[in-house]
């Protein structure tokens, strides 16, 4: 035992000696301005994360986090059997090869086949979990436990100080089972080694089953604890549910959930009304009175976004529209009105006038909306929209300079000249806001309208806090890497959310999908579902535990930008404004956005989900770049206002 006694003393000096680098490495608190990388998995390190580095300061030549640096140097892997696998160093990212298990490249330092004919390489991530099978070279109180069976363990009764292999937590005091095998460090807790098969929580359907490595699945997406929300670590001991991927430490698995906080003036996401919820907060926390009092039903008022005067209506009024509307409508959102300044959906419901006849007041069966004058004239905006203030003297939470910002529109008869959010990197031909001073500065009203701190269906037991993201982390909605955007951020874990995914709809349609309406937005599909997920839309695999679009019963699923008019791409873009081109077409062309393929009448190219011009009567199209975008330049196009 004086060898493992001898680990643990170099253990606590925060010293280890790794393969890879000629000196000792110790443990670094990594500066949170850092963009440094690990050199074994190749994520990321948070502010104020601890990595190894050399001992000696001759750089980061080699920066690892404390569990890749752990990482065995042999093994041997159930996806290829037949030989060893031991860590290898490329001293250059050009010589980086591909992951034969995710396909991404596989960093650095990666497991490779130590036959010289084989080009087998695994991340070091890919490659942990119960897939691996480690490589192995009368009464002393030993026992086989099926967490080690290669070898025997042996019991100590004294207490010692050492990192547990199971739990991961350290503790002096308690027995503990160590490896007969000095040249093996196996130590775990008697009571790890104690602890039951199965348990039972009160905050979930199922059993818990205890598994000795964290499966592979759940470290390729990074699941979280279910009770601390912390992402699980590769080799240290799970309970989890086969059949929901539900899963929690095991110093958590006794511990009772957390309890569910919140504040009565804290907004609630996800939002089913952008226009109520979200803008209409907005607007009253600027100190403009929303209500309809000062508006007189039918009644023509003056807007400075648009060349029409525009009306007071009711939603008993959507009925009529609708009937008159009988279009093709290729952007996937026929049978709704859609507001011009936030491009989402006016909620209007089917209603008699009876119940819309006083506008002094809002009801439930009632809703007010602004619409052009002209009926021909498709312009509709929320009442909140409408009395967005036109100046704001400055927005904190997203613009780092104490500078007035104007409200701006985008060009109704131009609808293809966008502009780009300054918090969520989308663009929009609404409402925004632009700064009077800067040049460059511009947000969506949407955006402009998001708190500073919310509530999150997705993560109900703290609120979330909008901050600006500096180093590298990744979005538990979308996965996709975060550095310099807005985000929310849970102050007791590392739970993020990027702007743009905190504010996706509830819920969302489409025409291909119509008969499976509506499809909610689910935080975590895997309850009472096993298996791996597919998006129906574009075919790839998914995250499980990524947000998506979901109808439970039917089993089909989708990532939330495969709905590129409500929740992806071109969610903030609106169409549907009609063009005469000269000398192309006898009948108006409508721009919109094709989300079936086509073939352009002009250049006879394919397209398939991209802009351009339609005739909805003989099916003619125009691509937008370059045929339509050549017409425009020409002054060939003129809009139908």
């Amino acid at each position: 035992m004086s060898g493992k006694l001898e680990n643990e003393i170099e253990e606590e000096r925060k010293m280890v000696d790794h393969w890879s680098h000629e000196h000792p490495l110790s443990l670094v608190v990594i500066d949170s301005r850092s963009l440094w990388r690990c050199d074994g998995c190749s994520g990321g390190f948070r502010g104020g994360e601890k990595g190894y580095a050399c001992s000696q300061k001759c750089g980061y030549d080699v920066l690892l986090h404390e569990d890749c640096a752990e990482a065995l140097r042999k093994i041997r892997h159930a996806m290829h059997p037949q030989h060893t696998l031991i860590q290898q160093f490329d001293s250059a990212y050009s010589q980086m090869r591909r992951c034969s298990i995710c396909q991404h490249y596989a960093g650095r330092i990666s497991y490779g086949c130590t036959s010289a004919e084989c080009t087998f390489r695994v991340h070091i991530r890919c490659a942990q979990g119960s897939d691996v099978m480690y490589a192995a070279e009368g009464d002393k109180r030993t026992i086989r436990h099926p967490s080690h069976p290669e070898h025997q363990l042996l019991f100590l009764r004294r207490s010692c100080t050492f990192k547990c292999d199971a739990c991961g937590t350290t503790r002096d005091k308690g027995s503990s089972y160590t490896c007969t095998d000095d040249a093996c460090e196996y130590w775990i807790h008697e009571r790890c080694a104690s602890l039951s098969q199965n348990i039972q929580r009160e905050d979930h359907n199922h059993s818990l089953s205890l598994s000795f490595h964290v499966p592979p699945q759940y470290l390729i997406y990074n699941y979280r604890c279910e009770v601390c929300m912390k992402i699980l670590l590769s080799k240290h001991w799970i309970y989890h549910c086969e059949l929901c991927s539900y899963a929690v430490h095991l110093s958590c698995a006794f511990n009772k959930s957390l309890p569910i906080t919140r504040g009565k003036e804290i907004m609630k996401f996800p939002i089913s009304d952008v226009g109520e919820d979200l803008i209409g907060a907005f607007v009253r926390r600027q100190g403009v009175d929303t209500h309809t009092n000062t508006l007189i039903l039918d009644q023509d008022d003056d807007y400075e976004f648009h060349n029409h005067k525009l009306r007071l209506v009711s939603s008993s009024s959507f009925q009529e529209e609708e009937k008159e509307e009988d279009e093709e409508d290729y952007s996937c959102r026929k049978s709704e009105l859609i507001c011009d300044g936030c491009i989402t959906p006016i909620l209007v419901k089917q209603t008699s006038s009876s119940s819309c006849s006083s506008s002094n007041s809002s009801s439930k069966d009632c809703y007010y909306y602004m619409r052009c004058s002209i009926k021909s004239c498709k312009y509709y905006l929320h009442l909140a929209c409408f009395h967005l203030p036109p100046q704001l003297s400055s927005l904190p939470l997203f613009h780092e300079h104490d500078h007035s910002l104007l409200l701006q529109s985008g060009d109704k008869l131009k609808p293809w000249k966008w502009i780009s959010c300054g918090a969520c990197s989308t663009s929009t031909n609404g409402l925004f806001y632009t700064c009077t001073k800067c040049n460059y500065f511009n947000i969506d009203i949407k955006c402009a309208s998001m708190p500073a701190t919310i509530y999150h269906a997705a993560h109900p037991h703290n609120s979330l806090n909008l901050r600006s993201s500096q180093d590298y982390s990744y979005c538990d909605a979308c996965d996709n890497e975060l550095y310099g955007l807005n985000i929310y951020e849970c102050s007791n874990c590392d739970f993020i959310v990027d702007v743009e995914c905190a504010g996706l709809p509830a819920s969302t349609s489409s025409r291909r999908w119509d008969k499976h309406q509506p499809l909610l937005l689910m935080h975590d599909a895997t309850l009472n579902r096993p298996g791996e997920f597919y998006c129906d839309q574009c075919e790839l695999r998914m995250n499980p535990k990524s947000w998506m679009y979901r109808c439970r019963s039917c089993d089909i699923s989708f990532h939330s930008g495969c709905f590129i008019t409500t929740s992806g791409f071109y969610r903030n873009i609106k169409f549907g404004q009609k063009y005469v081109i000269a000398g192309a077409h006898c009948h108006p062309l409508t721009y919109q956005l094709l989300t079936t393929k086509r073939r352009c009448d002009v250049c006879r190219e394919d397209w398939h989900e991209n802009e351009g011009f339609h005739c909805a009567l003989c099916n003619f199209f125009i691509c937008f770049y370059p045929c339509g975008d050549k017409r425009i330049k020409d002054g060939d196009i003129e809009a139908i206002d």
